[in-house]
């Protein structure tokens, strides 16, 4: 049995004003994820602009969208139903409790992290998803050649992202190197509510993308 009490949640999981649709998402709860299939893994999907453009670009493909906030995830629930998209999965909470419920080994086959929340004090440093552990643990449930996309405007932690890379260095290849390729191109790139804020306050987003191996 799983101890809940392993898994914390930082930050708000609800918005202030109340919501009577807070739990309409729970009709397209996550189920076990099925490792046969093309699995791609949304960490902190927002208000759903990455889920429902993933989930667009191929119908064949799952897409499963992991976030905290009640608000964002009734978000995607809605524009998901306008789309007419049913290979879109939720799970509401923490993504190391969903990955140890839900994931078996070899089950994922993309993962993204876009804007990820880069908590600037120093003193929180430690609540950033993005570190070697997270690699360690997710590299298990990675088949063979799958790929993580990660995205941030945060240069503090851009900086912690790069040296966390050289660190897995063994288990993934960071696929583009090369300074043009860190452009976050929103033609194809989901363009999301943290991109356009980025943007706005004179921000340059960088993107990485990895491959296990």
């Amino acid at each position: 049995m799983i101890n809940n009490t392993t898994y914390r949640l930082y930050g708000r999981t609800k918005g202030r004003k109340k919501n009577k649709d807070n739990y309409s998402f729970l009709k397209i709860k996550l189920i076990n994820i099925d490792h046969t299939k093309y699995n791609i893994l949304d960490i902190g999907s927002g208000f759903g602009e990455s889920t429902i453009k993933i989930a667009k670009k191929d119908k064949n493909k799952i897409v499963i969208s992991c976030e905290k906030y009640i608000d964002g995830l009734n978000s995607l629930f809605k524009k998901a139903q306008r789309e007419q998209l049913d290979n879109i999965y939720i799970y509401q909470g923490n993504v190391h409790q969903m990955i140890d419920e839900y994931c078996s080994k070899n089950s994922l086959s993309e993962v993204w992290i876009l804007y990820p929340d880069p908590w600037p004090k120093k003193k929180h440093f430690k609540r950033r998803l993005i570190d070697k552990y997270f690699f360690d643990k997710i590299k298990t449930y990675l088949k063979y050649g799958a790929t993580i996309n990660i995205a941030s405007d945060s240069k503090s932690y851009i900086s912690h992202i790069l040296r966390t890379i050289y660190e897995v260095k063994a288990d993934f290849l960071w696929v583009n190197q090369s300074k043009s390729e860190w452009e976050y191109d929103s033609e194809i790139l989901p363009e999301t509510k943290y991109y356009k804020k980025a943007l706005e306050n004179g921000l340059k987003p960088f993107y990485v993308k990895l491959k296990k191996l």
